[in-house]
């Protein structure tokens, strides 16, 4: 637009210019002029170089406008380019904290699989332990070969391993119920 407005007041220079260079050539030979009411070259000139000066001067003036909107949008781009690379590196610290946050969770759910699995083994054995006891006492009891004292002992050693194996059972128990929340 504004250099549709350079070119336009151009033109106009130059067809008044034209229109200048068209004129015929007067020779006063006479003092007075033939025709009064005409403008001498020379003040032509000068009005012609005063209205291309008026012209640059705002062709400069609508430049330098140019010049500064030009500026203004070039720091706007600059501005919302920075903004974005802003929000990209956001996005992608968010990404990063939430697959650490998901590693963070597969590693706890995996522990705790790995520790009901665990206490489920230790439950099995235990199991075992006491049934191998209670075997043993059963068979010395069947030979008479254990006083009643010693029966006591260890009926009591059973007791205390089948508490053992509650206690197993209750942190099994607790380990599958946080296997279960962490999935």
């Amino acid at each position: 637009m504004k250099t549709l407005k350079v070119i336009a007041l151009t033109a106009l220079v130059a067809i008044s210019g034209i229109a200048k260079a068209q004129q015929p050539v007067q020779t006063n030979t006479s003092i007075e002029s033939t025709k009064p009411d005409t403008i001498t070259p020379t003040v032509l000139t000068e009005e012609q170089k005063r209205l291309q000066e008026e012209a640059l001067l705002k062709a400069s003036l609508e430049a330098q406008k140019a010049a500064q909107k030009a500026e203004k949008e070039r720091l706007k781009a600059e501005k919302e380019l920075k903004k974005r690379q802003k929000e990209v590196e956001k996005q992608a610290k968010k990404l990063q904290k939430q697959q650490k946050a998901r590693e963070k969770a597969t590693k706890k759910f995996d522990k705790a699989l790995i520790k009901a699995n665990k206490l489920e083994n230790n439950i099995k054995k235990q199991t075992a332990k006491i049934e191998k006891l209670e075997d043993a006492l059963d068979k010395k009891i069947r030979r008479n070969r254990i006083s009643d004292i010693d029966r006591e002992k260890e009926i009591i050693k059973i007791s205390k391993e089948q508490i053992k194996l509650k206690e197993l059972e209750q942190d099994f128990e607790k380990a599958e119920r946080d296997v279960k929340k962490l999935r």
